[in-house]
C-alpha cells in the first residue's frame, strides 16, 4: 500500500473517549464493500454476546439520502472488533488493507500514549512548581499576597490534569452483581 492509502486509513481510525475505534462505514469503504454487506457480516458473526457488547456499538444517525432524511445505523468498533470482523475477508488486497488498518490502529494508540505521557509530564512539572513556589513564599508577607493570586491557578490546572489522567473504568452488570 502506498503512503496515501495509509494516511486515509489513519483518518478512518479515530479516538473515541481515549480508545482507538473505527466504523462499519470505514470498513466498507476500505474493503470496497456495500455498507449493508458489512452490517450483515457483523450481525452474522459467531462471537459471544460479551465480546459483541465490548467491541461493537450500534449507533443511529440522521442521514440525508436523496431528498429525504432518515435514521440509518452503523457500528463503531474497537481494534479487536475490527480484527474479528475482517478475519473472514480474504484475498491479497484484503490482506494488504488489514495490515494497513492494523498499522493505523497502532498509530492512533501511539498518539494517545504520547498525549497521556505529555499530560503526566505537565502534571509533574506543575506539581513541583506548586510545591517550590509554596515553600518559597512561606514566611514572606509580600510573597503571600502574590501566592493568594497564584495558588488557585496552580490548583485549577492540577485538578484538571488529575481529572484527565484518571482512568475511567466501565461498570458492567457483572461487577455490580
Amino acid at each position: 500500500m502506498n503512503m496515501m492509502t495509509t494516511l486515509n486509513l489513519r483518518a478512518m481510525v479515530t479516538s473515541e473517549n481515549g480508545e482507538a475505534k473505527t466504523t462499519s462505514y470505514a470498513v466498507a469503504e476500505a474493503f470496497k464493500k456495500r455498507h449493508s454487506d458489512v452490517l450483515r457480516a457483523i450481525k452474522n458473526m459467531k462471537c459471544s454476546q460479551k465480546f459483541r457488547e465490548r467491541n461493537f456499538a450500534f449507533t443511529l444517525e440522521n442521514k440525508k439520502i436523496g431528498n429525504t432524511k432518515r435514521n440509518t445505523g452503523f457500528y463503531q468498533m474497537t481494534e479487536r472488533g475490527f480484527m474479528f470482523l475482517v478475519m473472514g475477508f480474504s484475498g491479497e488486497k484484503a490482506d494488504a488493507i488489514k495490515e494497513s488498518f492494523i498499522d493505523a490502529f497502532e498509530w492512533m494508540a501511539n498518539q494517545l500514549t504520547q498525549t497521556f505521557q505529555s499530560k503526566w509530564a505537565r502534571y509533574n512539572h506543575i506539581s513541583l512548581e506548586y510545591k517550590n513556589r509554596k515553600q518559597e513564599v512561606s514566611g514572606q508577607a509580600r510573597g503571600m499576597r502574590q501566592w493568594r493570586d497564584d495558588k488557585p491557578i496552580f490548583e485549577s490546572e492540577i485538578t484538571q490534569l488529575e481529572s484527565e489522567l484518571q482512568p475511567s473504568l466501565p461498570f458492567t452488570s457483572e461487577i455490580l452483581a
